[in-house]
């Protein structure tokens, strides 16, 4: 056996080579697309300044969002609708099964606000939300 020698065949070691550039740009590309196309929750078009309040919590969308401006314009789910013409509107939204959200500007006169809110408790809501921004001191701490 000393003049044989056994040759044993190694293995040869496998090497893998992954290219992360393209997994880079794919990446890339999604992050920009979910950006670009994300639905940011704003209300275009209709300006209210909401009084703050410490006990201000996020409420659940899907609702009837009531808003009241400055002018004392009013909008239902931004289409703008009269005192008089209120509680027909909210009437065909089907309202005993949702939430009414009021969101009157803080300048708005409270003679204005408890005129629309005796509107909607005439149509039965199931709840009634007058929204509030949270204040500064609020936020820093959740």
């Amino acid at each position: 056996m000393s003049a044989e020698r056994l040759f044993i065949e190694r293995r040869k070691k496998v090497v893998i080579n992954l290219n992360i550039a393209p997994l880079i740009d794919v990446v890339f590309q999604l992050l920009l697309f979910f950006a670009l196309t994300s639905y940011y929750v704003t209300n275009p078009g209709i300006e209210v300044s909401l009084p703050k309040a410490n006990s201000a919590v996020a409420v659940q969308r899907n609702n009837i969002e009531i808003y009241i401006t400055g002018s004392n314009a009013i909008y239902c789910n931004a289409a703008k609708v009269e005192l008089s013409t209120l509680k027909e509107m909210l009437s065909a939204l089907s309202p005993s099964s949702k939430t009414v959200i009021l969101k009157a500007d803080k300048s708005v006169q409270l003679g204005m606000v408890v005129q629309v809110i005796d509107i909607i408790k005439q149509t039965q809501v199931k709840d009634l939300v007058i929204a509030t921004s949270m204040e500064e001191d609020n936020v820093s701490q959740k």
